[in-house]
């Protein structure tokens, strides 16, 4: 923008901020909550209503996640070794477990130099 645009912006604005509001602040302050009072009724009716559909599908997906790990696993499914041989890991590199067959490897590194490109 140039030093010209900008100068005739600010003076502008300047000139604007000066004006009074056209609604002194505490009656704009009484209409917003004078408004809020009367939808009240309506939307707390409405969002109880969104809240409680909301809390029951948490719900049911709590039951059924915890219905489907809660089953007995059968004989077969459990391995017959529980030793498992993983290949030695560089120096730079994590290994986790999220649960007993999936590893995630994760490699180190430091933080780039502070003066270099990116």
């Amino acid at each position: 923008m140039s030093e010209e645009r900008r100068d005739s912006f600010e003076q502008a604005f300047k000139r604007w901020a000066e004006h009074p509001p056209e609604t002194p602040p505490d009656q704009a302050a009484a209409r917003v909550v004078s408004q809020l009072t009367e939808r009240r009724g309506i939307s707390l009716l409405a969002g109880s209503r969104v809240r409680f559909a909301a809390a029951a599908a948490a719900l049911t997906l709590v039951v059924v996640v915890g219905w489907v790990t809660l089953q007995p696993e059968s004989p077969a499914a459990i391995p017959a070794t529980s030793e498992v041989v993983l290949p030695p890991l560089e120096e730079n590199v994590v290994l986790l477990w999220l649960d007993q067959q999936t590893p995630l490897y994760l490699t180190v590194a430091p933080p780039a130099a502070k003066g270099g490109s990116s």
